[in-house]
């Protein structure tokens, strides 16, 4: 299984859950964002609307301790989406992920994974993106905005970048030089990372250049089977049983690629109705992919499903 870098040689499980992938799901005020390719869903609702998580007094703490002084009336100007963002400055970029702060803390990119997902040549990917941070980052002052008050099994804090007054990760998802990807829950913003993803798709740029999503179809699959796997298709059936929800691409279950959702996480997604629903509609899936009776998905949080066009009237 391909990873990044920091994560060869760990588990599957393990590898997982350092990415923050234990999921007790995230729905946007109102049901999922339906039109996050074309316009992010956070400018569409009052501001802090599906992001209660984010400003609980919970880690108020944490994020105050990001504060550092700024000079009386400086600017700044952070994306509508984000609502507690305060000033910092970056000593560094650590890694493609990581910003080491002036004070010695150390910042996560939060939503957002380097290109190297999807890439066999990992290291130029993994260089691109650090350089490419080490300039948005050194190029202004900050705004960060942690999203939880757990630090990660690497002692960093999950957060959101303002170089600039543009958030970094959006810039880096749009320029193609990564791809989103979200953790117990999406961030503030996360609609945002996934339409500059989709921007980027659409006019190849960075990494988009030369790959392209492949259909949900086992031929197109193969060489991602075991790594993790961005496809698009149309969903054929939905079974549901006890434990499991099925959700299936093609007509032989026991071949055709498969969305699988546990009983527990089903009410991330609404319940098994909602789901149920999802027959016929078209969607864009991401996450690793494994060989179940045919190429699997375990989807763990609506951040892995974009619908991209919802199952016709019955």
């Amino acid at each position: 299984m391909l990873y990044p870098a920091e994560l060869r040689g760990l588990t599957r499980e393990v590898a997982l859950k350092s990415l923050g992938y234990r999921l007790p799901g995230w729905q946007e005020a109102g049901g999922w964002c339906r039109t996050a390719v074309t316009r992010p869903c956070d400018e569409a609702e009052p501001r802090g609307a599906g992001r209660a998580a984010v400003a609980t007094a919970g880690f108020a703490g944490l994020v105050a301790a990001f504060a550092v002084a700024i000079a009386p009336g400086a600017s700044r100007a952070a994306p509508p989406c984000l609502d507690a963002a305060v000033a910092a400055r970056a000593a560094e970029a650590v890694d493609a992920r990581s910003v080491r702060l002036d004070d010695g803390r150390v910042v996560r990119l939060a939503g957002l994974e380097p290109f190297t997902l999807l890439l066999a040549d990992t290291d130029a990917a993994e260089a691109a993106m650090r350089d490419r941070l080490a300039a948005l980052v050194s190029a202004s002052d900050l705004e960060v905005q942690a999203i939880s008050p757990d630090l990660d099994r690497y002692g960093r804090v999950r957060a959101l970048i303002v170089a600039g007054g543009a958030l970094a990760q959006e810039t880096l998802a749009g320029e193609g030089l990564a791809i989103a990807f979200a953790g117990e829950e999406a961030p503030p913003c996360f609609a945002r990372i996934l339409a500059a993803e989709a921007e980027a798709r659409s006019a190849r740029r960075g990494y988009w250049s030369a790959f392209s999503v492949p259909a949900a179809s086992p031929e197109a699959l193969r060489p991602r089977r075991g790594r993790f796997a961005i496809f698009e298709g149309t969903i054929r059936s939905v079974g549901t049983r006890r434990a499991t929800t099925y959700l299936d691409f093609g007509v032989r279950w026991t071949e055709d690629v498969t969305l699988e959702i546990d009983a527990a996480e089903r009410a991330a997604f609404g319940g098994p109705e909602a789901l149920e629903k999802l027959a016929g509609a078209r969607i864009r899936a991401r996450g690793f992919l494994e060989e179940k009776s045919g190429p699997m998905l375990k989807v763990h949080s609506p951040t892995q499903l974009e619908i991209l066009a919802p199952a016709p009237p019955q």
